[in-house]
């Protein structure tokens, strides 16, 4: 076999990478023959841009309405109260005083556009770290990053899906697809609800997601990978809920 012919992920390709759209969308409905492409050819700024841009759009618009002001509020009170803040009838009035400018709108858009490119690169480096130091792997930062950057358009639809339905609601949650959501009868504050609370549907297709593209770097069965991640996923879930419950 020449060496042209040679598919190995640590080597990247100049093989022909569908366009930012095609990738984006074959993301949802084709993972498996994307990502081997990505791999070959692997490029991050651009997804990173788009989906930092869709999140950051989805959650920042809502906000120059009346409506989705009070609901980014409220919810804002609510993630400081969680986390043992009192907020005084002073500090609210201060908070609802800076909500009806555009400046929390645009702090979000922009905010979630620059917090995306670190999030990607830490969650990166975790699995770098895993699969190359740990596991022997041989693919490069940069391919990797690629995998977890395009993997990140399925947090995107979640927040698509989510965004009209809190307009409508008039209530920003942190997600209207977990399995708290569902079971409307929990005590909000318990441990069970936080935990549950974590277990959103779109998190799983995000963990799914992307497993099928360190398989497809890594040249691993996905089930394998799936597995680890949903684990280090639902410690985190556990600690997370552990220490947030009231």
């Amino acid at each position: 076999m020449s060496a042209a012919t040679v598919t190995d992920p640590s080597t990247p390709s100049t093989a022909d990478l569908p366009g930012l759209f095609s990738r984006a969308i074959g993301i949802i409905t084709a993972p498996t023959a994307t990502f081997a492409k990505v791999v070959r050819n692997p490029k991050v700024a651009g997804i990173l841009f788009l989906v930092g841009l869709v999140i950051g759009l989805a959650q920042g618009l809502p906000q120059l309405t009346e409506r989705g002001r009070a609901a980014a509020l409220e919810l804002q009170v609510q993630q400081m109260e969680r986390f043992g803040m009192t907020v005084t009838d002073e500090v609210y009035q201060q908070m609802e005083q800076r909500s009806r400018s555009s400046i929390g709108a645009i702090t979000t858009i922009v905010g979630t556009m620059v917090g995306m490119p670190f999030a990607v690169v830490i969650i990166t480096l975790l699995l770098w770290v895993v699969f190359n130091a740990i596991l022997g792997g041989t693919a490069t930062f940069k391919q990797v990053m690629a995998v977890v950057a395009h993997a990140q358009v399925i947090p995107a639809v979640g927040v698509l899906f989510a965004a009209p339905i809190m307009y409508a609601r008039g209530v920003m949650t942190n997600g209207v697809a977990n399995l708290a959501a569902l079971l409307p009868m929990l005590d909000e504050t318990s441990f069970l609800a936080k935990f549950l609370g974590m277990v959103d549907l779109f998190t799983i297709w995000w963990i799914v997601v992307l497993a099928i593209g360190l398989a497809a770097l890594y040249k691993k069965q996905v089930g394998s990978i799936a597995t680890g991640l949903f684990v280090f996923y639902g410690i985190i879930a556990l600690v997370i809920a552990y220490f947030t419950a009231g």
